[in-house]
């Protein structure tokens, strides 16, 4: 079961059960000693962890990340936070991070790993070895942060408080599940976690679990619309998902697969449409219909998909992003970063900031509204992927997935890192 009780400070969720935590993976305090002593509690932000999302309506940092729910229920995370539904004015994608790499012979930087990027005024507070396989997704609810692992299992953790004012991450439990897992959402009191073998393990705070059969592939994305949850696959279908209320049994009332983009890699709900991007572009499927109405060019290989003040923001596997609107309508292209292939993005409230995860550990800083590239920093050792991508949705505070299993914490101050 899970915990209950709202969103807390995270000063107050590292004070919660002091020395009960259970499992391996404790944050090593001194890679962060550097910075966060020195920060004051007001730069620090008021960190309070919830479901990833800014706080309420009209309110400021964050506010333009996701979704209008004035008409419908909708999860919240890093992926869809509420917009201000303002136009915007949209940059041309400028920047130095922009290069041409040519598939095969794009290799690894070679970059050692920081723990401070100065250029963006963004610090690691810790790294953890969280699973003995790769980190594939994470969400954020009141309970903690969740992660799934190509290790099939589910853990839960939580931030600690150091002596020298960084957070580590202590895994407070962990859960086996049936297959490998690649996606999770949390959503009316819900944990769904995407699996391996194409079905969708469930597990609801009352302590009630289910199984959704129905995919016979990787199911890779989840979100909610209107009380429906909607699931894609890599075997190229989306399907919605009703749950009864009596029986708790969920039954799968539409499968949509003609005209889908491939394999599918993400699901986004903006406006009338879900943005369905895979392995050959990015699909409209109009949600009153169920119909595909739109292929956007290119048909090239789509990693994932972010909105930001009411436009899609689409990562492309080769490493370079467009911007749509709800019609469709392009606005605005960056040419590929040097970091190469674009694996996963977030928004970061923080600047705000366009967060992009590279094959090799890169991160890559893009700024908001004005499209520019800011810098690029290796997160990760080794070449190591990043295979998930997290924010908080407050306080510039993010969380880094790796294909080797480890699991970092980062935090994005607006008035800069201290010296020393």
């Amino acid at each position: 079961k899970f915990q209950g009780g709202g969103p807390v400070r995270i000063e107050e969720m590292s004070e919660r059960g002091r020395g009960k935590s259970r499992g391996r993976g404790r944050g090593r305090s001194a890679d962060g000693a550097w910075a966060w002593g020195a920060v004051s509690d007001a730069a620090r932000g008021a960190a309070k962890w919830g479901r990833g999302r800014s706080r309420g309506r009209g309110s400021g940092g964050g506010s333009h990340w996701g979704h209008d729910d004035r008409t419908r229920t909708v999860i919240k995370n890093d992926s869809s936070l509420k917009t201000k539904n303002e136009g915007g004015s949209w940059g041309k994608g400028k920047g130095k991070g922009k290069g041409k790499w040519k598939g095969k012979d794009w290799k690894n930087s070679g970059k050692a790993t920081v723990v401070r990027v100065d250029a963006d005024a963004i610090g690691r507070h810790c790294e953890v070895k969280a699973h003995g396989s790769s980190v594939q997704a994470m969400v954020m609810t009141e309970q903690g942060i969740y992660t799934v692992s190509l290790d099939k299992t589910m853990k839960r953790w939580k931030p600690q408080k150091t002596e020298t004012g960084a957070f580590s991450l202590a895994a407070e439990m962990s859960v086996n599940l049936e297959d490998t897992g690649h996606s999770i959402l949390y959503s009316g009191g819900w944990l769904f976690i995407g699996l391996w073998n194409g079905n969708v393990q469930a597990f609801a705070q009352d302590g009630a679990e289910a199984s959704l059969k129905g995919h016979s592939k990787r199911v890779t994305t989840l979100t909610v619309h209107q009380g429906i949850l909607m699931s894609g696959s890599t075997d190229r279908e989306v399907r919605l998902w009703q749950m009864d209320p009596n029986t708790k049994v969920f039954s799968c009332t539409h499968t949509i697969e003609e005209s889908m983009p491939g394999p599918i890699s993400k699901i986004h709900i903006l406006g009338n449409h879900a943005f369905v991007a895979g392995q050959n572009g990015l699909a409209m499927l109009d949600l009153a219909s169920l119909k595909v109405t739109k292929l956007l060019p290119p048909q090239k290989s789509v990693s994932d998909l972010l909105e930001f003040q009411g436009h899609v923001i689409a990562a492309y596997a080769e490493g370079g992003l467009r911007i749509f609107d709800a019609e469709g309508v392009m606005k605005s292209e960056m040419a590929q970063l040097q970091g190469g292939p674009i694996l996963k993005i977030a928004g970061l409230d923080s600047g705000p900031r366009l967060l992009c995860g590279h094959a090799q550990g890169q991160i890559s800083t893009i700024t908001l509204p004005s499209f520019e590239f800011k810098t690029e920093f290796q997160a990760l050792a080794g070449g190591s992927k990043v295979d998930s991508l997290l924010c908080a949705g407050h306080d510039g505070i993010f969380l880094i997935g790796s294909q080797d299993g480890s699991l970092q914490l980062w935090q994005r101050v607006d008035s800069g890192l201290p010296t020393g």
